[in-house]
């Protein structure tokens, strides 16, 4: 830093061991930005340190801790949430206490600090797929169909906007089913992420699933977008990251993509929600019965605006299959290391 220049103040990333939140904190570290992880005393922080990246103990559902964790802190990134899913295993009180109140906290904190900005990442389950989902889409409405993941996320957004209306910095960023390579890999495959759906598809352990479109997010994705919208974003404003219309399709068409980067012989097979075997998959049986626009995603108002285009699926997927097998979580292919040529 030369002479004279203010040492510029770290970024502060909540959820700093799950895949959304290191993968944000070591992109940062990347682009030599100071950065913080929040972390709730998880003891192996390797990854995180070795990059450069402060670490704070706290929960977002601890105000003290934040207060804390926000001392000198310019901006925030909030990834930190409660999962929800066919094989999460978050009560809806764990829903409400993280998704909502831990919100709650993490802006009262950052108005408290005088942080410039905070992002907060919601979902794209709020949003209503009955239009073509765009920056400006309306939220969902209230339905007897609504799990405690979504009405806990919708009230995180409604709370963000309210901040925002009032003149606090915030704005938002929407992912789809967030998936890719992790730092952290056993955090990266807890039963309700989407790395661990498609491990299931691409190994046979999940046969089939409802049919139903899907929005999916490379999480390398989601962090350059979030970082985008914290120092190029507006307040008050919506960010899709989302991929492109071309990649939405349904859980097993997503798994049996993998399954064929990985030269695995696994497939899913797709079960039409009204159909009499349907399978059980709790809370996300809400999707099956939405009704859905086409196309389903415009993202060109963020792509315009932030200057990033999403990775196509493919790469990414490749990506993944690779992080896993280094990982030992999938079997070589077929023929692989047999020295047939």
């Amino acid at each position: 830093m030369a002479p004279g220049h203010p040492e510029p103040s770290p970024l502060l990333v909540t959820g700093g061991t799950g895949l959304a939140g290191s993968t944000v904190a070591l992109l940062a570290a990347r682009q030599q930005l100071q950065v913080r992880a929040l972390v709730r005393g998880c003891p192996e922080v390797t990854p995180l340190t070795d990059a450069g990246v402060e670490i704070v103990q706290g929960d977002i559902c601890d105000p003290d801790s934040l207060d804390r964790a926000m001392r000198g802190i310019s901006g925030v990134i909030h990834t930190a949430a409660a999962l929800g899913g066919t094989w999460s295993k978050n009560t809806p009180d764990d829903m409400w206490r993280v998704n909502h109140g831990g919100a709650l906290n993490v802006l009262d904190a950052a108005a408290r600090a005088g942080v410039r900005r905070t992002v907060l990442i919601d979902s794209q389950s709020v949003i209503d797929p009955a239009f073509t989902q765009t920056e400006r889409s309306p939220v969902v409405l209230i339905s007897d169909l609504d799990s405690a993941y979504v009405q806990s996320k919708r009230a995180m957004f409604y709370a963000a906007m309210h901040r925002a209306s009032l003149g606090q910095d915030v704005a938002v960023v929407t992912p789809g089913a967030i998936y890719g390579p992790g730092a952290f890999v056993e955090r990266s495959l807890e039963p309700s992420s989407f790395n661990s759906v498609l491990l299931r598809g691409v190994t046979g352990a999940l046969a089939s699933y409802l049919s139903f479109p899907m929005m999916w997010t490379y999480v390398p994705d989601l962090a350059e977008i979030c970082l985008r919208a914290l120092s190029g974003g507006r307040i008050g404003r919506r960010y899709l990251a989302m991929g492109e219309d071309s990649d939405v399709s349904s859980i097993a068409e997503f798994c049996n993509q993998g399954a064929v980067i990985a030269g695995l012989p696994a497939r899913v097979r797709d079960i039409d929600p009204a159909a009499p075997d349907a399978p059980d998959i709790g809370t996300m049986r809400q999707f099956a019965v939405r009704t859905y626009a086409t196309p389903l995603i415009d993202c060109s108002a963020t792509t315009a605006e932030l200057g990033y285009r999403p990775t196509p699926r493919a790469v990414a997927l490749r990506a993944t299959i690779d992080w896993l097998r280094a990982a030992g979580k999938l079997p070589a292919p077929p023929g692989a290391g047999s020295g047939q040529k």
